[in-house]
Formats: C-alpha cells, structure tokens, sequence
C-alpha cells in the first residue's frame, strides 16, 4: 500500500469515528458546547482584532456556530461565509443577518449576497474552519473534499486559522497529507482557545488529548 493510500486510509478510520461519536452526542450537550466555543471565540484577542472575519455555518452535528455568526456580525464585524461552487472551490460573501441565509448545495445555508471571489478569504484578519480533529501540531482532519485547504492555501502566513472542535478532538496525531494546510489555533468548549505550534510559538498543553474520541460532556 502507498503511503498516500495508507493516509487516507488513516484519514477514513479517524473520520468515521469523529462522525460516531458526535453523532452520539446528545443535542443539549452539542448546543452547550457550542455556546462555550461561541463565548471562547468573541473573547479571543485574535478575532476581537479583526476587522473581517471568514466563518462558515454550521450543520449537522458540527459544533453550532450559528449564534457565534450572528454575535460577530452584532458587534460590528464583516463577516465572510463561504459559497460552494460546483467545481468544489469555496467563493465568499457577505453574512448580512439570518435573512440574509438561503439554502446550499449538501444542506448547506450560504449568503444569497453577491459573491466576491475565491480570494476575497485571502483578505480576512481571522479565519474560522470546521474541522473533525485537530492534533498540537495544527493538523486538520477535514470532511475528505479538499474544499477548506484550497482555500486556506491563499491564506497569509500571519492571518490567524482558528479550528472549532469538541473537547476530545483535539487528539494526539491526525495523518495528513502534503496538501493539507495546518491551521493555527483550536478552540474546544472547555480549554478555549489554544495555539498550535503552527501558530509561530509553542503550544500551550491541553487540558484533554482525546485519542479515544469517547463522548463527554462539554
């Protein structure tokens, strides 16, 4: 088997896991976590400076990130969400309100405001990415499309990627790939935020390494 077949055999196993036990979550533990990551993110000093922010909106059983999108757009901040398009490339536009919403493509909710490019990510001061596991290193275990790295590949090296993530999926190790784009910091419900060592400076240790992906409350 070639290595690149083993990762993403790896990728596969870890992924399936990452999608059981959230989905064996019960839904007042997945919505009291995502208050705790929404309340995490509005106080952190790297979203409090930007001016622009890429978010995306949550489905499933995603961490909810539906109130933290609309609390960043309150406060004053332009928040860019992403735009599937059909060759799998993310375009963006702007989050006016929930109105603003319109169904997507995957049961996706995206703007119904014009897009404005692939690159307009390039320009946000922070950028908010989904993730299924994060490891102390900054590696990301996506859904398996390849959308986000795209994307996070026209990122500046300063700008911060911020993972959102339940406790226990800020594991050990997540197998990656040479495309794959690290992202800089993880925010979990009960240790907030947490910078990578993809960050620029050391990781701070985290109170739960979930290797295991056993469910727990947040």
């Amino acid at each position: 088997m070639s290595d690149v077949s083993d990762v993403q055999l790896r990728k596969a196993e870890l992924r399936a896991r990452v999608l059981a036990r959230r989905s064996a979550l019960p839904a007042a533990r997945r919505a009291a976590a995502g208050k705790l990551i929404r309340d995490a993110v509005l106080d952190a000093p790297q979203v409090q400076m930007a001016g622009t922010i890429a978010a995306y909106y949550s489905i499933g059983t995603e961490p909810d990130t539906r109130g933290l999108v609309f609390a960043l757009w309150k406060r004053g901040s332009y928040v860019l969400l992403p735009v599937l398009r059909p060759d799998g490339d993310l375009d963006w536009a702007s989050y006016e309100g929930p109105d603003s919403l319109v169904p997507g493509p995957r049961g996706l909710r995206q703007p119904g405001e014009p897009p404005r490019g692939v690159d307009a990510v390039a320009r946000a001061d922070a950028v908010l990415v989904p993730a299924l596991a994060v490891d102390p290193a900054g590696r990301r275990l996506g859904r398996g499309g390849g959308n986000y790295d795209r994307a996070l590949a026209r990122v500046g090296p300063l700008v911060p990627l911020i993972a959102l993530v339940y406790d226990d999926e800020l594991i050990e190790h997540v197998p990656t790939a040479p495309h794959d784009i690290p992202v800089r910091a993880a925010v979990t419900p009960r240790a907030g935020i947490t910078v990578l060592a993809s960050g620029g400076r050391p990781p701070q240790t985290p109170p739960l390494l979930g290797g295991n992906l056993s469910p727990q409350a947040p």
